[in-house]
């Protein structure tokens, strides 16, 4: 390996990757669809010092009971908009994303040398690249891998960890739904510890006890409830379908997928990295949000047996060249030198940030100590240095979002009209935001209009089935702010409506009066 990634060891190799990932985080624009009505919803909060527990901003589901467990995640977010405005949220964002490297680089510590380790943490955060968004789900994103490895830990009997694991679903279950993930890891691990018989009292009480605190939490989602959040719903959104193979993100996906499976096989596995990998495969595979967090379980158990592949190739290599560098005596010969090989995981490695055991080998100066003190000192400084880039990089954070795929053409004209608006879906939470005296049709927020036949009303009109002039008079819509290609803008014209206002990438349609 190199000076420097020998060097990064402990906290630093972990606090580096994070602050690379911050840099890259922080100068996105916020473009999300769905950032605008959680930034909403945390707005209304703040102004009713309330919870949001019932729909307020559509004229379709006004009043519906609704939760998705992410009350103080929208409140968080609209908080740091109204602190210091698009800045603010984009460095809300990047320090998410950074929690979330720090944690993957952790679990990927665990099993390989940072040689190994950083690579793979690498390509598990380039998988997670889709999801970086400002919404609540960057808190699913962050605490997942931290939650996973606390468990790792706890595993080998760190009551810290535990107790820690256990905190953090519980405050996690008020920031998004996600937080059955993390609930499902402790039963996991409680249930490993039983089929292995392992001391399987700490993980237990862990899951009994998180599973108490968040259901019982009055501002958290239902355990029920979450799992269902989780699972998904009937109606195929973008995010919420399977992953195309053939797409850049598919196709590290599928490479994800391929090393899963492989790399147990030729090194060995493990019974917990089966629990664990499985199921959230299954989401994986079912929808594109759980890929990421697919890839950042997958990331410790696939680097051990990579490890160890790897430093054979190398051992063999040596052996072949047999120039410049010898094997330190005592040390153990052949490539067997990685502790996770057959029937291990990275969970034997301990409680800390830890590279196995590897193969030594010196200069033929003997210049050993010397170099091992300086790259001991080079580690924190490097780290250093990175995030000291980081802070700086908050000068180039995006002072405006992106909001060139919404129509802000429109929005003048909507203040000045009324009457029930038909939205396109995926503008729906621009206009909650934008234009909050005009309640919308339908927006991302989804489950509000799924149970009371809102977005099967809305998928007639918009697409124009048979009954779309039933569902038009069922909803007495006045107002269709639609996009110029679809057909119902071209039907809306023949049945005399009038053009209130259009652009390039939209039209605001109205009924005659």
């Amino acid at each position: 390996m190199t000076p420097v990634l020998g060097a990064l060891r402990g906290g630093a190799v972990p606090l580096a990757v994070s602050a690379a990932a911050f840099v890259v985080a922080v100068g996105l624009p916020a473009a999300d669809a769905d950032m605008w009505w959680h930034l909403a919803s945390g707005r209304w909060m703040a102004e009713e010092r309330t919870g949001l527990r019932v729909d307020v901003f559509s004229s379709t589901a006004t009043g519906e009971p609704y939760a998705l467990g992410q009350w103080l995640g929208d409140l968080v977010l609209y908080l740091a908009y109204a602190l210091a405005g698009w800045p603010a949220v984009a460095v809300l964002r990047a320090a998410l994303v950074a929690l979330a490297a720090f944690g993957v680089a952790r679990l990927a510590l665990r099993g390989a040398p940072p040689a190994v380790a950083v690579p793979v943490a690498a390509l598990a955060l380039v998988l997670s690249k889709p999801v970086w968004t400002d919404r609540p789900q960057l808190f699913t994103l962050a605490l997942f891998p931290i939650v996973l490895d606390l468990c790792l830990a706890a595993r080998r009997g760190s009551r810290s960890a535990l107790a820690a694991a256990v905190v953090l679903v519980a405050l996690w279950a008020n920031f998004h739904g996600g937080f059955a993930l993390g609930l499902a890891m402790l039963w996991i691990f409680a249930l490993e510890a039983v089929l292995e018989r392992r001391p399987a009292f700490g993980p237990l009480a862990a899951a009994t006890i998180a599973s108490a605190v968040v259901t019982l939490e009055p501002g958290a989602l239902g355990v029920i409830r979450a799992l269902g959040h989780v699972a998904g719903s009937d109606i195929r959104i973008a995010e919420e379908s399977p992953v195309d193979p053939l797409t850049p993100f598919g196709a590290l996906f599928a490479l994800f997928v391929a090393a899963t499976l492989a790399l147990p096989m030729l090194r060995g596995g493990s019974l917990l990295g089966a629990m664990v990998l499985i199921p959230l495969l299954g989401l994986a595979l079912s929808a594109q949000r759980h890929i990421p967090l697919f890839g950042f379980a997958a990331v410790p158990f696939l680097v051990a047996p990579l490890a160890s592949a790897v430093t054979a190739a190398g051992t063999a290599l040596r052996g072949i060249a047999g120039r410049g560098w010898s094997r330190r005596p005592g040390s153990p010969p052949g490539p067997d030198v990685f502790p996770c090989q057959v029937g291990t995981d990275p969970c034997q490695i301990g409680t800390e940030p830890h590279h196995p055991r590897h193969e030594e080998v010196v200069p033929p100066d003997g210049r050993r100590r010397l170099l091992a003190s300086e790259d001991r000192a080079l580690g924190p400084a490097v780290a250093l240095v990175l995030w000291l880039a980081a802070v700086a990089s908050i000068a180039g954070a995006p002072a405006q979002p992106d909001a060139s795929a919404y129509p802000s053409g429109a929005v003048d004209a909507l203040r000045a009209s009324r009457g029930v608006l038909l939205n396109e879906y995926d503008w729906g939470g621009y206009l909650i935001w934008s234009v909050p005296e005009r309640p919308v049709f339908v927006d991302g927020r989804l489950y509000p209009f799924v149970g009371n036949g809102v977005m099967r009303s809305y998928l007639t009109a918009i697409h124009v089935l048979p009954a779309w002039r039933a569902e038009l008079e069922r909803w007495n819509v006045a107002q269709a702010l639609v996009r110029p290609d679809r057909a119902l803008a071209q039907a809306l014209r023949d049945e005399g409506w009038t053009v209130r206002a259009q652009g390039r990438d939209f039209v605001l349609l109205e009924r005659q009066r």
